[in-house]
């Protein structure tokens, strides 16, 4: 049946036969319709993402040499993409971190060094003159002179200033600062461009005249701006009305007609300082031109014109000049090209003329890159007396591929260029960051310190001495270019002890996963492990071949070498002590005879440590007491008798168990039946008036010797105290049913007894015995008591100064074994603890804060934990030596390292420098070769790593522990040795997947390797023998455990390609299911299903995507596609009766230049939600929708980033002591910063999210629930507007008490950002809460309710405003808590 019906078409009516089929399917679909309409709709969870970098990347592009202290200091700035790091070079030739400053918002474009040495100079003796004028004056007592001379000495500025140009248009001055306490900090100045300049790339060129009266800024076409700088005299002037400085006087903006190629200042003659050459090369229509401009000191810049409005037209051959050096001499350059080099004379006379040199071609050396020619890349001059600068210049010029040329410029010579000559090779790739610093080496001889940053490899310092050849001095780390991130993890049901055994104990920590990364290019290439601690770099090692049980480090006590100053390391062996002398440089140790130290060597020491005055010495049966050349040797016996007046009971052999020295005092305990006797020895020392000359003089001196207390329980450690009534010791032992804590007054009768269960807190966390003790001082007159258990716990005790009683306890795991403390006596930055657990070195700093109501538990909180990571300069890929003992050696004037250890690991003895602050401590492991893809395999234990070895694609096996390539490919069929297995070994191919796919079928599971690749290859490669290698792996276990420090070597694993794919276009990717093989070549996917019958691979569907898919996954049936172009692509793989079909369910609405994909299950979404990340630095988080007209994937949340994310990975990463419980008094409720936030209720149960860039960042990622990005998406919204905290990036306007959600560039929050809010406690600031104003109070209102809101209402309504202060702090630490 069928009838006509009229239509209105484009304003015509048309007839059109329709049938009731027809109209029956379109009422239908019109049902359907409206049945959607009144259906709920499903609407997307509201989550926000905050961000923090973890360690940020550590590509250099300047180093600059640079004076911020005076002119004896050499300082030297390394400044990246967003950084500034000042090193500093020392007597040994290493250099040594100072400062840091990381908090530019913006990232920095350009950097130049400004500041005059000679105007410096004449500042200097103008300064003396007037301190001597005033110490000559009569009228003037020295009181008011020091008075007078001290401000200046503050107000004083440096030689030179650090000028940054920054992408914001910004010019930053900056200089170092010292503060009262000693620490340094940066002040900065800023001068702003003008906005003409600001969509041209401002500071893409930078010029600071010779003199510093100058400087200029170009863009990258048509603009550059000359700035008249402030002399030295009006920066003083500035400098006592406050601390920041106008550096800019004045400027002119000149215009251009063309692209600004190449801009520097040229030196003017000697005799005309006056005189000021501004060189600028313009590409005009196509032609490379110079441009000069000339002007007078004091001249108006409106009045700078070019000498000719065309310019020097450059000739063919050098219109790309690569570097643009000017000479000192006769206001000359050079221009460097790709396949040239001149030197340019005559150009201010109107005529430039060029004399070409360096005709003959170097080859490249083997670290070169690519098919043409190396390009010349960096050049530095080196430092040179007046007199020999007077006629000559010094320049080197390094090349991409490590070659190093030296030119001599003699103004004297007719070919003006007198030596050019190849000098080495850095033996690392070059890049544009070089310098050149002035070394002088032992016996007055001195050579050129030439520093690198490395390209693509690991830069260095390089020693080149006059007729030698540059050597390594100092290898600096650089993990750029990154490709792949693996995770290496550990079997969570299982708890491990640091050898690797198991421990079978819920309770004992379990091994956060270790990161590794491969990265750089070429021959220098590596896969590095990333860690995050203090360093500790080795110097001086020595087997002593006797294991070492405990050391101390002394003053020299040499009867033979007193006239060397030195250090003195006394060991505890088996049964006796040992003494070995440092020398005072720390490059020689030899051991003393007794005859040669007075120390006691008989016994095993139990405890060493030197005073103001005196050393003493505590053995199991003596105590010796050194007082210049005093000495007196108290024999156990000795001490009982004069204890007690009677002799020793016979039959009882007494020993002294535990003993503890302070300020004139000695604790020791001697065990008698079943009691142990706590004794105190107090030492009067004689004064000079009646101390006896003779050297071997052992008369006793006066002593006051007691018993303290008799403890009848098992005695385990001794520490001793001072509080404001006098000094106590703490003895702390176990019985059956607690753990006790005795606090003894050493002049007073009564005594405190704690007891602590052997659970802590609420979560009943165990603890056993108390092992070692160390005490640190509060300001409110309490003190910590920090205390290490025998099964890996350090608990911190607040203690009352008055009552002894515990206010506030901590619990922190620091491993599985005995936690051994130590104090650091010597430390400057606050209270420095060493604790030794595990075999590893662990650094605990306690920053004390102002005396406030809540700093009791600040002062917990603030309780820091780095692990100390040990690194060789010869060996990047040292595996840690395990530490048994630690040892403080005090400061000498050769280091500017804060700490200098003596660890003992079993019988040897190594000396360690320790950074100041915690930073990246990469190791690296060398695999000769460009790495593509890294894939850590459980079942073999080892990285598979894909690279390019000698041009060839291959894959290497790397023991993770060892850094041992374990590969061997063999023939499929002959099983015999090949260079390559068959699908591999091409030249220029590059691997694009590498994942391991395990393949059960019937109960049997095959483990195999999928690699695919560019050339349009997808290989399926086996591993020979799989139960060999098991076997390999558990006698490797037992080995390590039955003899210390043992290293069994793993054999070799053999590979080969069982099955191969070859297509014409390159498969991008593929994932694995259980039925086969999901692929993507080209823009075709591919569904390759495994025929165990016929033993093949065969097609069981395909699909065309709109643009190729670089990475696929699958779960659960659903096809995660990342496009190249085209974002995510969800489809769903669906069984059909013999076959498959794929099918399109979700699609990103919007198109990206995708990276990479990652699927997260959150609690707060009832499906999973998908990170994507592209090549414009941002990353987007999206949620399928269902039941909707178009389900698409919605976005949650956006955010832009200074990196692109190449890699996502998941890894339970957080160190052993994250887990941070806090106790008000030991049997109470504990205070668990994990509590907070309802998506992270119970945060430890789940992975971390990584994110690795190409330049080495590697960031961290956390989902909020909607309440928590709320309060810390207000905290930013003030932080942003805070002039102090953002002050290159700050907005000036009203802060926003309505939060936003869209755009859903808002649901990011910057932990960077809220880290400088952190670290410098700035909330009182931001919240003006000094300040009442209706503005204010509406402010912390705000503040407060999503405070309450975001910690679930635990503070009460009418809490004091530091209550809601000191509670968003800790709401901060614990999501800003490091993360390695």
């Amino acid at each position: 049946m069928a009838f006509e019906t009229s239509t209105l078409v484009n304003g015509e009516w048309t007839t059109r036969t329709l049938d009731v089929d027809t109209v029956l399917r379109h009422y239908d679909q019109k049902d359907k319709e409206a049945t959607t309409t009144f259906m709920e709709v499903e609407s997307a969870p509201t989550i926000g993402i905050l961000t923090q970098t973890v360690i940020r990347s550590p590509l250099v592009h300047w180093i600059l040499p640079v004076k911020l202290k005076d002119l004896e200091t050499q300082h030297v700035a390394f400044i990246g993409d967003e950084f500034v790091q000042i090193k500093e070079l020392r007597p040994d030739g290493h250099l040594w971190d100072v400062l840091r400053k990381e908090n530019f918002g913006a990232r920095i474009r350009n950097a130049r060094v400004v500041g005059s040495i000679k105007a410096y100079e004449e500042d200097m003796k103008i300064e003396a003159t007037q301190v001597k004028d005033e110490d000559d004056d009569v009228s003037m007592d020295s009181g008011e002179a020091q008075s007078k001379a001290l401000p200046l000495g503050k107000a004083a500025l440096p030689p030179q200033f650090l000028l940054l140009q920054l992408h914001t248009g910004d010019s930053v001055f900056l200089r170092l600062h010292q503060l009262e306490n000693g620490k340094r900090t940066f002040i900065s100045s800023r001068h702003r461009v003008t906005k003409p300049m600001l969509t041209l790339q401002p500071g893409i060129h930078l010029a600071v005249d010779p003199s510093s009266r100058y400087m200029a800024i170009g863009c990258s076409e048509r603009l550059l701006t000359i700035y008249a700088l402030h002399s030295r005299a009006q920066l003083k002037e500035q400098s006592s009305m406050g601390p920041e400085l106008r550096h800019v006087q004045s400027e002119s903006i000149i215009s251009l007609n063309g692209l600004i190629q190449k801009m520097e200042f040229l030196y003017p003659s000697p005799d005309d300082e006056g005189h000021t050459i501004l060189l600028v090369l313009v590409v005009i229509k196509g032609k490379t031109r110079m441009l000069l401009y000339e002007w007078e000191t004091g001249s108006d810049l409106k009045q700078i014109h070019a000498h000719s409005n065309k310019g020097h037209l450059l000739e063919q051959s050098r219109e790309m000049p690569l570097l643009l050096i000017p000479l000192t001499l006769k206001s000359s350059f050079i221009l460097v090209c790709e396949d040239s080099m001149a030197v340019c004379q005559g150009i201010l006379q109107g005529s430039p003329t060029f004399i070409d040199f360096n005709n003959r071609i170097d080859v490249p050396t083997e670290l070169h890159h690519g098919s043409g020619r190396p390009l010349w890349t960096a050049w530095t001059r080196p430092p040179r007396l007046p007199g020999y600068a007077r006629v000559r210049d010094d320049i080197y010029i390094a090349r991409e591929d490590g070659l190093i040329k030296f030119l001599e410029i003699d103004s004297t010579e007719d070919e003006f260029v007198k030596a050019d000559n190849n000098i080495g090779e850095f033996g690392a790739n070059c890049g544009t960051a070089l310098a050149c610093l002035d070394f002088e080496i032992q016996h007055n001889k001195s050579g050129d310190l030439l520093v690198t940053g490395g390209d693509s490899c690991p830069g260095g310092t390089y020693l080149n001495e006059a007729r030698k050849i540059p050597t390594l001095t100092q290898p600096i780390p650089n993990w750029s270019p990154a490709h792949d991130l693996a995770i290496m993890s550990y079997d969570k049901g299982k708890k491990y002890l640091a050898n690797g055994e198991v421990r079978n104990d819920e309770n004992a920590p379990t091994k956060p996963d270790r990161l590794f990364a491969c990265v750089g290019k070429g021959k220098k290439s590596s896969i590095v492990e990333f860690r995050y601690g203090i360093e500790g770099k080795l110097g001086l090692e020595m087997d002593y071949e006797i294991p070492i049980l405990q050391s101390w480090v002394l003053p020299q006590d040499s009867n033979e070498l007193q006239e060397e100053s030195g250090s003195i390391f006394l060991l505890s062996l088996g049964d006796h002590s040992a003494a070995l002398l440092l020398s005072s440089d720390a490059s020689d140790i030899m051991e003393l005879d007794v005859t040669s130290t007075r120390l006691d060597l008989r016994f095993r020491t139990i405890a060493a440590a030197t005073q103001e005055q005196y050393t003493i010495q505590v053995t199991e049966q003596s105590i010796v007491l050194l007082y210049g050349t005093q000495c007196h040797v108290y024999e156990l016996e000795e001490l009982l008798q004069l204890e007690s007046g009677l002799g020793v009971p016979t039959g009882l052999d007494p020993m002294i168990h535990d003993a503890a020295i302070g300020e004139d005092v000695v604790i020791f305990t001697v065990s008698r039946g079943g009691c142990t006797d706590v004794q105190v020895l107090c030492p009067e020392i004689p004064t000079h008036d009646i101390m006896q000359i003779d050297d071997s003089s052992t008369s006793p001196a006066r002593n006051n010797i007691r018993t303290v207390a008799k403890i009848y329980y098992q005695v385990t450690s001794l520490t001793i105290g001072q509080v404001e009534a006098g000094p106590f010791v703490a003895i702390a032992g176990w019985d059956e049913e607690s753990i006790i804590l005795t606090f003894q007054p050493i002049h007073a009768a009564s005594q405190q007894i704690l007891r602590i269960p052997y659970s802590f807190g609420d979560e009943g966390i165990p603890l056993e015995s108390i092992v070692s003790m160390a005490t640190a001082s509060l300001l409110s007159g309490n003190f910590l008591l920090l205390c290490g258990t025998r099964n890996g716990r350090v608990l911190t005790l607040e203690i009352c100064g008055s009552t002894l009683e515990i206010i506030l306890s901590r619990c922190d795991c620091i491993g599985a074994t005995t936690a051994i403390l130590s104090k650091d006596e010597y430390s400057h930055s606050g209270d420095l603890f060493f604790v030794s657990c595990d075999s590893k070195v662990c650094a605990l700093t306690i920053n004390t804060p102002e005396t406030s109501a809540t700093s009791s538990e600040r002062c917990l909180r603030s309780l820091g934990i780095n692990q100390v990571w040990l690194t060789d300069a010869l060996k990047p890929d040292l595996q840690q030596p395990k530490i048994t003992s630690i040892a403080r050696l005090p400061p000498n004037g050769l280091s500017s390292a804060d700490s200098n250890l003596l660890l003992i690991a079993g019988s040897q003895l190594l000396l360690a420098e320790l950074s100041t602050q915690p930073k990246a401590v990469p190791r690296q492991i060398s695999i000769k070769g460009t790495p593509t893809r890294l894939l850590y395999s459980h079942t073999l234990e080892v990285l598979i790593v894909a690279a390019s070895i000698k041009g060839g694609s291959t894959l290497l096996f790397i023991d993770p522990d060892t850094g041992e390539d374990l590969s061997q490919p063999v023939d499929q069929k002959t099983k015999e040795s090949v260079e390559f297995v068959s699908g591999l070994g091409n030249t220029n191919e590059r691997v694009f997947r590498l994942f391991e796919w395990p393949y059960t079928k019937d109960g049997k599971t095959w483990n195999f390797i999928i690699v695919s690749t560019d050339a349009g290859r997808l290989l399926i490669i086996s591993v020979a023998d799989q139960e060999r290698v098991r076997d390999d792996l558990l006698r490797a276990g037992l080995s390590h455990l039955e003899v210390e420090n043992s290293h069994h070597t793993r054999s070799k694993i053999s590979y080969y390609t069982r099955h191969k794919f070859k297509c014409a276009e390159p498969v991008y990717s593929v994932t694995g299911f259980a039925d086969g093989l999901l692929w993507c070549a080209g823009e075709n996917l591919f569904c390759d299903v495994l025929d165990l019958g016929e033993k093949r691979f065969k097609r069981a569907a395909q699909y065309q995507l709109p643009s190729p898919a670089i990475d696929l996954s699958y779960s659960s049936g659903a096809i995660y596609a990342l496009t190249k172009a085209h974002s995510l692509e969800v489809l769903r793989l669906v069984a059909t009766p013999g076959d498959f079909q794929i099918v399109r369910t979700h699609g990103d609405p919007l198109s990206r230049a995708s990276l990479h994909h990652a699927m997260v299950s959150l609690p707060l979404a009832n499906r999973p939600v998908h990170l994507v990340s592209d090549k414009l630095c941002s990353m987007v988080g999206l949620w399928p929708a269902y039941n909707t007209k178009a389900d698409t994937l919605v976005t949650l949340f956006e955010a832009e980033l200074s990196y692109s994310v190449l890699r996502f990975r998941a890894a339970d990463c957080r160190p052993v002591w994250d887990n941070v419980r806090i106790s008000k008094g030991i049997n109470s409720n504990t205070n668990g910063l994990g509590k907070m936030g309802a998506e992270l209720r119970d945060p430890r149960k789940r992975s971390e999210l990584l994110g690795l860039s190409i330049t080495g960042v590697l960031s961290h990622y956390t989902f909020l629930d909607f309440k928590t990005w709320q309060f810390l998406r207000f905290i930013i919204n003030l932080t942003i507007r805070s002039p102090s905290l953002c002050e290159f990036t700050y907005q000036d306007d009203p802060v926003p008490l309505d939060l936003a959600v869209e755009p859903k560039l808002m649901m990011h929050v910057d932990g960077d950002i809220l880290k400088r809010c952190l670290e410098g406690r700035s909330l009182e600031n931001l919240l003006h809460i000094s300040h009442d104003t209706a503005e204010t109070r509406k402010i912390f209102e705000t503040f407060r309710e999503l405070l309450r809101a975001a910690d679930c209402g635990k503070l009460e309504n009418n809490a004091p405003p530091a209550a809601y202060v000191d509670q968003a702090y800790a709401f901060l630490e614990f999501f800003l808590r490091p993360v390695l």
